[in-house]
């Protein structure tokens, strides 16, 4: 060995901060180049080597030459690369976990919301049977999106006349239907003018 690489060792052992420059400077690059055939993730790569190069500035390796050297940082890189793969790889089914029990949560949810809001209008459909005839035609025709004028002028009655029945419907439909009533404007029935 050199008297140069032997400065060297003993100034890494050392920890003198002239020794631990040139290491980044001659180090870095291969390291980097190395880690890169193992995780094709240029950032991760770089977090791995620098990581690496101060777990040994931070531990109390000694070496005998620049081989043990070289062997130490490389193996340090390797380890790391494949922790973080494994780490990856527990995060991902941590996700997918995750995500298949909130998925479960909102299929169940959905099917609960789905099945409430069926029942909701079952009974709004039963309830509009019960209304009279003239009420049943208007209240179809609102839902349909027509306004009392062009209801008026169909069923040849005054604007009045239907604003009258709908009225009665909608207070017989907001009686029997309470609160679901306003829920089940907005999602099912968003062109339904109740004041017109």
């Amino acid at each position: 060995m050199h008297d140069d690489e032997l400065r060297f060792i003993s100034d890494i052992n050392a920890k003198k901060e002239n020794a631990w420059k040139r290491l980044y400077q001659n180090y870095y690059p291969a390291l980097c180049n190395y880690a890169s055939r193992i995780i094709q993730d240029e950032v991760i790569v770089e977090d791995i080597v620098q990581e690496s190069l101060i777990n040994l500035w931070d531990s109390s390796a000694t070496f005998q030459n620049i081989r043990s050297l070289t062997g130490w940082l490389y193996q340090a890189v390797y380890t790391r690369s494949l922790n973080t793969i494994r780490d990856q790889a527990r995060t991902n089914k941590l996700h997918q976990n995750l995500w298949e029990s909130v998925k479960e949560e909102l299929t169940e949810e959905m099917a609960i919301n789905s099945a409430i809001e069926e029942e909701i209008l079952h009974k709004f459909r039963t309830i509009i049977t019960q209304l009279s005839p003239q009420q049943q035609e208007i209240m179809k025709m609102s839902m349909d999106g027509m306004k009392v004028k062009e209801i008026a002028k169909v069923l040849n009655v005054s604007e009045n006349a239907i604003k009258m029945q709908k009225k009665r419907a909608y207070s017989v439909i907001r009686e029997e239907l309470g609160e679901c009533w306003s829920v089940l404007l907005m999602m099912r029935f968003p062109n339904l003018k109740i004041y017109e």
